[in-house]
């Protein structure tokens, strides 16, 4: 008996630690999109925007770009669903700002859409299961004409998409976010 408690003790401690070092992955992660989100970057504007352009073009979006200034929304991205599923797409709306006492910040916002394709047809009992020959005919035809398609009302929401702020400054300032993730391990080891 005293053996099987031991046993069931070292499992215990073993759910314990592996459970405690999720929940530390987990707070880490949070803590480094917190800090992206509020990292200014000492580059110019200028110098940093084509690599905004060329995260999103890796990530496969268009874009139309506000002259004169630095904004950008892609245009919506498809994520995949249709006839077996909602349709899902994406977009983003990517601001650089030039703070008044230097640096820059970039503000990412992320769009999704999701729509159900909608279509109904009615089979009745009666046509199933057989009924006299005009019955099926004029259950055949409504049938038919009973069929609509559609699409439901599309749902939308935006936020701002810390993740990608994130993958930013790993890309756009590599020494910055070596430092934020020392800092992430340093407070959630």
């Amino acid at each position: 008996m005293g053996h099987i408690r031991r046993v069931w003790g070292v499992c215990l401690s073993g759910v314990v630690l592996v459970l405690l070092a999720g929940c530390a992955s987990s707070l880490r992660q949070n803590y480094l999109r917190d800090k992206a989100g509020e990292h200014v970057y000492r580059k110019t504007l200028p110098d940093i925007w084509p690599g905004v352009k060329e995260a999103l073009k890796a990530r496969g979006y268009s874009w139309k770009e506000m002259p004169g200034r630095y904004v950008l929304e892609t245009e919506w991205l498809d994520s995949g669903g249709g006839a077996l599923g909602p349709a899902s797409a994406s977009r983003y709306l990517v601001e650089g700002l030039t703070l008044a006492q230097g640096g820059t910040l970039l503000r990412v916002m992320r769009g999704n859409r999701l729509a159900q394709q909608v279509s109904t047809g009615y089979v009745t009992q009666e046509l199933a299961t057989g009924g006299s020959t005009r019955a099926q005919e004029e259950q055949a035809q409504a049938r038919v004409s009973a069929t609509t398609s559609g699409v439901l009302p599309t749902e939308q929401s935006y936020a701002r998409d810390l993740e990608l702020e994130l993958l930013l400054l790993q890309r756009l300032d590599p020494e910055a976010a070596s430092r934020l993730e020392a800092d992430a391990l340093g407070a959630h080891p």
